[in-house]
């Protein structure tokens, strides 16, 4: 489902929202940037990347069959460091995207019916270290994966309308450990989503323009404690969630750009912040400086705002140019 069956496409061709908690070492810009070493990668894994290797911003880069990882701080026409791609690695449109505590990589390719998990540090034409899928895994066409504080893992359904959730190290044709489905969870095409520090699930309904809140530890046809939804939203069709240290929630809306709204923000709340440069936003993080970093599909880059962008705000860096391979990069993780 690329930009859902409800909207339309303009232009040719991703947590955890990828879920930033659950991925070690948040960093803020250049200026303040400190240096943190990822995992090891797995001895077995084919091609790898030292172990001395700093934090990364990864992307699900749908269109070129791959997912793509810059060296944080990058800016310009530059390589990435690391590309996941090739007929091993089974990935075809991949658009969701996530990356656990121990630097195993998750994605999902676009109304796909399975998650594929590379191990840490892996690159180029790989085979996944494991693949959650089968009848009994429930797992429908996704496009919203999230690996939560405890190592779980969260997949979005958007035609089944349900939420499944998997134990951590799931393997196979698995079955979920919790699911939140039925005519009472109110979801329509759920697609990103992110987990407050209080453990709320928070869910992007693209077709019906809401934010759909869940408490902690919902589970089967149960009612959102919440909602953000209405006219002063400005919400027109999200995306992407993700939370700032401060607890704001970023939300990366197709037509109403890069909407910030306080902690805790509900109902018809009114934004804090609307960043309208891109032109079609997809993608959204903040680092450990809440600086806020944005996937544009029309642009074909990664932008970097400032924690305090509001309007056509120039960003501070933009990852764009022929060397950068970036096609239509999606969901967005720093690890």
């Amino acid at each position: 489902m690329h930009l859902s069956p409800f909207v339309a496409r303009v232009l040719p061709g991703i947590v955890l929202a990828a879920a930033l908690p659950a991925c070690a070492g948040q960093s803020s810009g250049v200026s303040s940037f400190t240096p943190q070493v990822r995992n090891a990668a797995e001895s077995s894994t084919p091609k790898s990347v030292p172990a001395t290797t700093l934090l990364h911003i990864f992307a699900a880069n749908r269109n070129t069959n791959s997912l793509l990882a810059f060296k944080f701080g990058a800016s310009g026409d530059v390589r990435p460091e690391i590309k996941i791609g090739g007929i091993k690695t089974k990935l075809q449109l991949p658009d969701a995207l996530a990356v656990d505590s121990s630097g195993y990589v998750y994605t999902a390719n676009d109304g796909a019916t399975q998650v594929e998990v590379f191990a840490p540090g892996a690159t180029g034409d790989v085979k996944p270290a494991r693949i959650i899928g089968g009848s009994h895994s429930q797992l429908g066409p996704t496009e919203g994966i999230l690996i939560d504080p405890s190592g779980n893992l969260w997949v979005s359904s958007y035609t089944r309308n349900a939420i499944t959730e998997y134990a951590p190290g799931a393997k196979g044709d698995v079955l979920p450990i919790d699911t939140i489905a039925g005519s009472n969870t109110q979801l329509s095409t759920p697609v990103g989503m992110a987990m407050s520090g209080d453990r709320r699930l928070y869910v992007a309904d693209q077709s019906s323009g809401t934010i759909s809140i869940f408490a902690a530890g919902a589970h089967g046809n149960v009612a959102p404690v919440a909602t953000i939804s209405g006219g002063s939203t400005h919400l027109d069709a999200p995306v992407t969630l993700a939370f700032d240290s401060n607890g704001r929630l970023l939300v990366a809306d197709q037509y109403g750009g890069v909407l910030v709204f306080a902690k805790g923000a509900s109902g018809n709340a009114t934004p804090l912040a609307q960043i309208t440069t891109l032109v079609r936003p997809y993608g959204v993080i903040a680092d450990g400086g809440n600086h806020i970093w944005v996937s544009d599909l029309v642009g074909q880059s990664i932008d970097q705002f400032s924690s305090d962008a509001n309007g056509n705000a120039k960003p501070m860096r933009k990852i764009a140019g022929t060397k950068t391979h970036l096609y239509d990069p999606e969901y967005l993780v720093i690890h």
